[in-house]
């Protein structure tokens, strides 16, 4: 049985798509936001480092870094509503490549009480 070529053609596409992974969750450690007029807005526009890994990684979101990756502003919100109450966060994210460098980029988040 042959498939047609449009068959063969999205399954292709949905193949290179790449899955997300989502942290442990813990506690926000810190937040950024950047705004347009920063040096480093065009790179990303913003990025969250969690407890668990927070010397090593960080997870960002928009820009060259993590294009089509970006947050709301309520998503940014509830972010730091998170970090001020302590709640704990388990953040999805895809790893992207720019300029030879890895990024974990935010396509997700999930917030509990501890």
């Amino acid at each position: 049985m042959r498939l047609p070529a449009a068959v063969v053609l999205a399954l292709a596409v949905s193949a290179a798509v790449a899955e997300a992974d989502t942290t442990t969750p813990t506690a926000v450690a810190q937040l950024m936001v950047l705004e347009p007029g920063d040096a480093s807005y065009k790179l990303f526009h913003g990025a969250v480092w969690l407890d668990v890994d927070k010397a090593a990684t960080n997870y960002r979101w928009g820009g060259l870094q993590c294009k089509g990756r970006e947050l709301s502003d309520t998503s940014i919100q509830l972010l730091f509503a998170a970090f001020r109450a302590e709640y704990q966060v388990a953040v999805e994210y895809v790893v992207t490549e720019y300029k030879g460098k890895q990024f974990r980029c935010v396509t997700g988040f999930t917030i509990s009480k501890s």
